[in-house]
């Protein structure tokens, strides 16, 4: 899917960035209008549209970040075991529409879709960062409140971000998507600190819940390119879903991931259940109608989010565990947002007992 805009909002400081720039040239037919800041536009939205959240998403906001850019991953959340991962936020919402997202919570205040212009001031922190501390290694990704590689034909992050992690020896990067936009990434090449990753489900969970995303094969296939193009591959399972015949489905979706890309290729793969705030369900079921997302019984964990019932995730963690370490024993596979008891039952231990896993978690 193409992202095309209904208008490009530029807000006070954001106008002389040379990302700005770039942006205003792919989109010469798009108007690009002067805003005081996004809110300004959200109040339009409310009072125009019905799907506000919706609507923002064809807006795009071009906009100065103020303050660090680098944060620690939300998975620090209460009672829940940390991969040590950062996140940077470069684009707040995102151009495909998952019915399960939590964006859709998350951001209702103000959804429209944002682009941070100013990245040669997160290089300059990231650069400072990593100076000082050259006995660590940092994970750093930009898929947290979007998708790394949805807009890239729009805004091309990848121009930015690629040729600087190449040069950086304590420090990777990875991309996180459900695209196959990796045109940008290929003219540059890849490196052994950039990792792409594809967030995978069957296609009948992409058809019903991912709308706007890229298939299962063509995923697939972007994949296959990037790793010939020196990149690694990281894969996500996350939000496992769950509905009848389930194991069969994510049974065929592995079976296609190492037709198209080796065990030895892939960094790392996460697994993670479908888990959402209190809000989100009511605001699924309004933007979206009903579907198999709420189906079954779901418990509020100590972060606060309702998952499926323990023993529901235990099953599910571990039959795809099954599924992937049959093909290979080395991959790295590791859990997402989990406690540690889920963790002790699905592996029989925790990434500190696990030498490869172990270097990247904080417990």
């Amino acid at each position: 899917m193409r992202f095309d805009p209904e208008a490009i909002y530029i807000e006070p400081g954001a106008e002389n960035y040379p990302l700005t720039g770039e942006v205003l040239r792919r989109f010469p037919n798009v108007p690009a209008l002067a805003v005081a800041d996004a809110e300004t536009v959200v109040a339009e939205l409310k009072r125009t549209r019905a799907d506000v959240f919706g609507a923002g998403k064809k807006q795009l906001v071009l906009s100065r970040f103020k303050g660090p850019f680098l944060k620690k991953c939300p998975g620090t959340s209460k009672g829940m075991v940390c991969c040590n991962y950062y996140v940077v936020n470069l684009i707040k919402n995102c151009a495909y529409d998952c019915s399960y997202c939590f964006l859709q919570d998350f951001l209702e205040n103000n959804p429209v879709l944002t682009a941070f212009v100013n990245v040669e001031d997160l290089l300059r922190e990231l650069d400072a960062v990593f100076r000082e501390n050259p006995g660590r290694v940092f994970r750093v990704g930009t898929g947290e409140l979007t998708d790394s590689l949805a807009l890239e034909d729009a805004v091309p992050y990848a121009d930015y971000l690629v040729p600087f992690f190449k040069e950086r020896k304590n420090a990777a990067l990875e991309l996180k998507t459900k695209s196959a936009r990796i045109e940008s990434l290929l003219r540059h090449g890849g490196a052994d600190n950039i990792v792409v990753s594809w967030s995978l489900n069957p296609q009948e969970a992409i058809d019903r819940e991912e709308k706007g995303t890229a298939s299962l094969e063509a995923r697939l296939e972007a994949a296959r390119k990037c790793r010939e193009n020196g990149f690694r591959i990281g894969v996500h399972f996350d939000p496992i879903l769950l509905f009848p015949g389930w194991e069969r489905a994510y049974e065929e979706v592995v079976d296609a991931l190492f037709l198209k890309i080796p065990p030895s290729a892939i960094e790392w793969i996460s697994l993670g259940s479908f888990r959402y705030r209190p809000n989100l369900k009511q605001v699924a079921r309004e933007r979206h109608g009903e579907n198999m997302l709420f189906v079954g019984e779901h418990v509020q964990c100590e972060d606060g989010k309702f998952r499926y019932l323990r023993p529901v995730r235990n099953r599910a963690y571990e039959t795809l565990r099954h599924m992937l370490k049959r093909r290979s024993r080395d991959l790295s596979v590791y859990l997402c947002m989990e406690t540690k008891e889920v963790w002790e039952k699905t592996t029989g231990k925790l990434p500190r007992s696990d030498e490869k896993l172990d270097q990247f978690f904080d417990l």
